[in-house]
């Protein structure tokens, strides 16, 4: 239970202190929020601070809603299907602009498949190549084109419409 104690440096004021028996005494802080000069306090119990699930979970994607924010519990992603045998841009065609997430190739390449837009441990410019026979998913982890404009090419026209990019811009 709250007692009241006088604190006598300077100025003659009263501040609420627990008593803790022979450990001594500690001062309480009221959680409180509202304009300067104002104490709203924030409701609490025994079981601790109240508030509401809405409030208490603020999410990831629109967060400042306590109403439609909520979190991401799976992966989110453009979806680009490959359907010619020159250089497709994923993204906005800019270095740095776009996450890779993954290709699904749902048969097996009869050509080979080249992304650009990485860079190699030096920092240069390099061409990753998916072999020809390539099938499922090849994930990329989100991966960002750092050295130049996403693209992707398939190098045989039998493999049109074969992969799926997954992807989200920066």
């Amino acid at each position: 239970m709250a007692e009241p104690t006088v604190v006598t440096t300077g100025l003659n004021y009263s501040v609420a202190v627990d008593d803790c028996g022979a450990t001594g005494v500690a001062q309480l802080v009221k959680l409180a929020y509202s304009a300067d000069g104002v104490a709203t306090a924030i409701t609490a119990d025994a079981t601790g601070l109240q508030t509401t699930l809405a409030t208490a979970i603020a999410g990831e994607r629109n967060p400042d809603s306590a109403t439609s924010s909520y979190l991401a519990v799976r992966q989110e992603a453009n979806l680009s299907i490959i359907s010619k045998t020159t250089a497709v841009t994923i993204g906005g065609g800019a270095a740095n602009d776009t996450h890779l997430m993954g290709l699904m190739i749902s048969t097996a390449l009869t050509g080979t498949c080249a992304i650009t837009g990485f860079a190699d441990s030096d920092g240069t410019a390099q061409t990753y190549t998916l072999p020809a026979a390539s099938v499922g998913f090849k994930d990329f982890f989100g991966a960002i084109n750092s050295a130049g404009a996403l693209t992707i090419t398939c190098s045989n026209a039998s493999d049109d419409n074969l992969v799926a990019v997954l992807w989200r811009p920066r």
